[in-house]
């Protein structure tokens, strides 16, 4: 992996999982404030697919394939598991 995106790459699924677990956390526990969950989510839902590209790029592929952060976890899975094209 280029080292440019590593960074990139940690902060962005960094971020993204935390302020997903946050945002899901809100809407569970405080109802009143499900609509303030639900957009903490979604920005981190931004910043996890944006990781995700990073990490695309970072291994040789095109930043669409990044979009697979959709899926999450998985999607984050399938990244790992393709072979680094820049070595």
């Amino acid at each position: 992996m280029l080292a440019e995106y590593k960074s990139k790459t940690n902060i962005g699924i960094a971020i993204g999982l935390i302020l997903e677990i946050v945002g899901n956390v809100v809407r569970m526990q405080m109802p009143n404030l499900a609509m303030v969950g639900a957009i903490i989510a979604l920005v981190g839902a931004v910043f996890f697919i944006w990781g995700c590209m990073n990490y695309a790029v970072g291994k040789g592929y095109s930043k669409f394939l990044g979009l697979l952060g959709l899926l999450s976890c998985i999607g984050l899975v399938v990244l790992v598991l393709l072979p680094d094209k820049n070595k």
